[in-house]
């Protein structure tokens, strides 16, 4: 470690060395903006040389470049708008600032592009997906609202395990194993009821970018992805409302001015009424229960000066559920983020915020005497700051980030006198991390690379108990040969570790291209779960003495050509990810409530790969994507007792394998008002294990399961359709639209697992149970003015 912070300090002293041998070219800067809202547009490009060379504007709409005097054509772009060209002759140092119109008729996805590149086809990056939210829009909704993590679904390499379940699982990862962030700010519960909403309120969001290969060296923490979603900027010149109306859910959205221009603020709601569809089932059991969601969004944003802008946003959101009058489930997210950028001059820029995150969730049982309150729950805070530095074909970034973490895993009391509960407090899991980190996104000769490197350092901290179990048989409680108690703070354990990473862009010609790209990746927070889908008593737990952290290495090769002067952009990426200390469960594992949850759990190595095949259609009155998959998600445990070999230490799939995955997107715009959009999706059915034969013992019947994940459900595919009406609002106070949406066109009904029943004589007979067996419509209004 000693030796990385001597080579950190030596690249940081540097810098300012390499700075004095830039040549001598002149520099261009300047801001691109909406030309209605002039807010700042993230991911424009500016290129030139017919798009040979070019930059992209920062999270402030601002870009910069060096440049030979002589003369030359730009070419502004962004996602949804009109492209402007502009010739200029360029002999000393200008300031251009551009203002882009809506263009309607563009309805595109675009790959996120790095700072230093135009297109995915010439970025050094891959794996990356970007989405607008004017792309997400395109996508059939589900019960009224287009959804954030529906869409990044659709992606090549992304998947989930079905309908009523959060979280997605990214090349071959577990939903514990992907960061996502809203703001730069954590995010443990990603979805609303069941799975069938995202806590993303599309009138807020601005961009949404996941990295699922080349993750840069500023983030770290999990090893399969990182998803980030960035709220609008209300710095604005009016009032404007935003909002939606439809039969499950409403949104509204204000931002307003406080100084024109200046300081800017926005609030935001969401809620639901799904009830009075739950109470039409005609079932004593489901008529009785009750679903509901809200979520709050705020934001504040001062632009102190053209080179500095401070902002600060707040998210709250929580879903209650309860199944008949017996239990009812509480459980949410609240996430706040204080953000300063600043422009220190025309090649150095600062970037820090600082973050604080809490998820909770509460079950509280209302059973005669033995009522109950559950309280389970993680608190993260985390500050960031880094900087760049725009050089002459460099664009290299360092910092450092530290992160505290409060986990609860169980508090459980009694409700009531009368209650004969027992109580029950686990003790709090806290631990601190630390990330140092340094990238370089540069040419050389036909290439480009992009080199960085993350070193994380974590301490398990006190108050903690901490127990050593004997090398002879496998962790039990019984097998305790040693308790020790620490002190609060006194450090118990520490792990770190170099993550490198790398990736690398060689252009063929100047419609194909070839990439490579590796990386390593740690994790020191671990979701705790031996369920398929996530549910609100799942639980974090951080490397201890007994569970190390997961260290992730992947390799990528993607070859990347475009057609039609850009109007087909294909893609093909082939991935190779082996994960070390991996987490799976014993055999009827306990996990709620244990203070000995390491002796539930059995490590051992994960191991996934696949390829990812992809055409987009990005111009023109009929748009859209196919993309299809093929992926291997599979683990092998490692124990040396008999207990921890599952499957006889054979290598098994993951319980989110799906070796098939195909979906296409397909919208086409019949006039200037109206389009039509359709989604299909076809995947593999997961693996599940089944009885495969019973036996008696007395009068008892006992079931022998198959080997782990050795059977499938069946697979999965589904058809939506939707119908956008935009009416030409021109002169108008309102800008409203219409959208009717049908999910599950033919009423497949998916299986979302399977069950068995007992059978008297007869082997058990097996059931499936499907979320949403039916076609659902939707019907939605939108405004904004």
């Amino acid at each position: 470690m000693r030796s990385f912070f001597i080579l950190f300090f030596t690249f940081l002293c540097n810098i300012s060395f390499v700075v004095a041998f830039q040549s001598q070219k002149v520099r261009v800067t300047g801001t691109i903006t909406e030309k209605r809202s002039k807010e700042a547009i993230v991911g424009a490009s500016v290129s030139w040389n017919d798009g040979r060379e070019g930059v992209v504007a920062d999270v402030n709409g601002k870009y910069s470049f060096n440049i030979e005097p002589g003369f030359y054509t730009l070419t502004i772009s962004a996602v949804g708008k009109k492209t402007i060209k502009r010739d200029l002759k360029i002999n000393k140092n200008l300031n251009l600032n551009f203002q882009l119109e809506p263009d309607v008729q563009q309805l595109s996805e675009v790959t996120v592009r790095s700072r230093g590149d135009v297109s995915t086809l010439k970025s050094a990056s891959m794996g990356i997906e970007r989405l607008s939210i004017k792309a997400i829009k395109q996508i059939p909704p589900m019960m009224g609202e287009v959804d954030v993590i529906k869409s990044v679904i659709t992606l090549p390499g992304i998947s989930s395990i079905g309908e009523g379940s959060g979280g997605i699982n990214v090349r071959g990862g577990s939903v514990g194993q992907n960061l996502v962030l809203l703001d730069g700010a954590p995010i443990f519960f990603t979805s609303h009821l069941f799975g069938f909403f995202s806590v993303f309120n599309q009138d807020v969001v601005e961009n949404v970018t996941l990295y699922k290969g080349s993750i840069p060296a500023r983030y770290g923490g999990r090893i399969s992805s990182v998803l980030s979603v960035d709220t609008q900027d209300p710095i604005i010149d009016s009032v404007k409302v935003s909002g939606g109306a439809g039969i499950i859910s409403s949104r509204l959205t204000v931002q307003t001015p406080i100084i024109r221009d200046k300081l800017g603020f926005m609030l935001s709601g969401r809620t639901t009424y799904s009830d009075w569809i739950i109470n039409a089932v005609n079932n004593p059991q489901i008529e009785n229960s009750s679903a509901s969601f809200y979520d709050l969004n705020s934001k504040l944003s001062w632009k102190i000066s053209d080179k500095s802008r401070l902002s600060y946003s707040i998210y709250h959101g929580a879903d209650e559920f309860a199944f008949s009058p017996d239990t009812t489930y509480r459980y949410g997210n609240l996430s706040s983020t204080l953000k300063y950028q600043h422009e220190i001059n025309e090649i150095f820029n600062l970037t820090s915020l600082a973050t604080y995150s809490n998820n909770f969730s509460q079950v509280n049982g209302n059973f005669s005497n033995q009522k109950f309150i559950l309280d389970i729950g993680s608190e993260n805070r985390a500050a960031k700051i880094y900087l760049g530095a725009d050089l002459p074909k460099h664009y290299i970034e360092w910092g450092a980030e530290f992160n505290e973490y409060q986990l609860n895993p169980g508090d459980l009391k009694p409700n009531g006198t009368e209650s004969i509960i027992t109580a029950k407090k686990l003790e709090l899991d806290r631990g601190r991390e630390w990330g140092f980190f340094v990238e370089d996104n540069f040419n050389y000769g036909d290439f480009k690379f992009i080199i960085g490197a993350r070193y994380s350092l974590f301490n398990k901290i006190g108050e903690y108990t901490s127990y050593t179990y004997g090398n002879n048989n496998t962790k039990s409680p019984q097998n305790v040969v040693e308790t020790r108690q620490y002190e609060k703070n006194e450090i118990i354990n520490t792990y770190g570790g170099i993550e490198p990473r790398f990736s690398v862009n060689y252009e063929l010609s100047e419609t194909q291209s070839l990439k490579f790209g590796y990386q390593r990746t740690r994790q020191y927070m671990h979701l705790i779960a031996n369920n398929a889908a996530v549910v609100p008593t799942d639980i974090y737990k951080l490397s201890n003495p007994n569970i190390k952290p997961q260290i992730g290495d992947q390799v990528s090769l993607g070859y990347f050509q475009n057609f039609e002067n850009g109007l087909f952009e294909t893609s093909t990426e082939i991935y190779y990810k082996s994960t070390q200390n991996s987490i799976d469960y014993k055999e009827g594992a306990n996990l709620l409530l244990n203070e000995f949850v390491e002796t539930q759990l059995v490590n051992g190595n994960g191991y996934s790969y696949g390829a990812e095949f992809s055409i987009n259609k990005t111009k023109g009155d009929f748009s859209g994507r196919l993309s299809y998959t093929f992926s291997r998600s599979l683990f092998q445990a490692t124990g040396r007792f008999e207990e921890e070999k599952i499957n006889d230490g054979e290598i098994y799939p993951a319980y989110f394998d799906k070796p098939h995955d195909l979906t296409t997107i397909f919208t086409y715009k019949m006039d200037k008002e109206w389009s039509v959009s359709a989604n299909f999706t076809y995947s593999t059915g997961r693996p599940v294990s089944i009885p495969i034969s019973k036996y008696d013992i007395g009068k008892v019947s006992v079931a022998e399961f198959s080997k782990r994940n050795q059977y499938r459900i069946p697979d999965y595919h589904r058809l939506d359709l939707s119908l956008n009406w935009d009416p030409d609002n021109t002169g108008q106070k309102i800008d409203s639209s219409w959208t009717i949406g049908l999910y599950n066109v033919y009423g497949r009904k998916n299986p979302f697992s399977v069950f068995f029943r007992d059978q008297n004589g007869a082997p058990p007979q097996g059931y499936q149970l499907a979320i949403l067996g039916i076609p659902f419509p939707s019907l939605t209004y939108n405004f904004n003015f």
